[in-house]
């Protein structure tokens, strides 16, 4: 899995703070990495925070760089402490990273009407991803468009 890709902790590093590196060290060490899944060249984790719920990460590799997206309102320049903790637990130890089907592979086995109920399943539980559906079939972006 992490030898698969050619993320370092040196480009982990260059995408954050030093403050930022350190503390996602720390998180690491701390055993706040709950989760670690790789799904395809995506991968999803929990890592927990100062909130009562783990921080949510989404990471897409690309050959030897990256793009990531936490939960947490960090906003302080570079990526946070729960990325850098969740990227060092997959390119230290992928043992405790579990592989499972790209999201692809599996919306690709799904029958057009199963898509659809999916969908729906999603959006009732997620209803921004309303506005995400709009965007993408080309409806209006906000409300106050109508």
């Amino acid at each position: 899995m992490g030898s698969e890709n050619h993320i370092t902790e040196d480009t982990i590093r260059a995408k954050t703070t030093e403050k930022s590196f350190g503390r996602g060290v720390d998180y690491l060490d701390w055993g706040m990495v709950e989760r670690v899944t790789q799904r395809g060249n995506r991968l999803f984790a929990e890592v927990q925070g100062s909130e009562c719920e783990a921080y949510r990460i989404g990471v897409t590799l690309q050959d030897d760089d990256f793009k990531a997206a936490c939960t947490c309102p960090y906003d302080w320049g570079g990526y946070c402490k729960h990325i850098v903790a969740a990227l060092l637990t997959f390119v230290r130890d992928d043992f405790w990273v579990d592989s499972r089907a790209p999201i692809e592979v599996l919306l690709s086995e799904l029958n057009a009407a199963d898509l659809k109920a999916l969908i729906i399943r999603i959006v009732d539980e997620n209803p921004n991803i309303a506005d995400v559906i709009d965007s993408f079939c080309g409806g209006p972006e906000s409300p106050s468009e109508h």
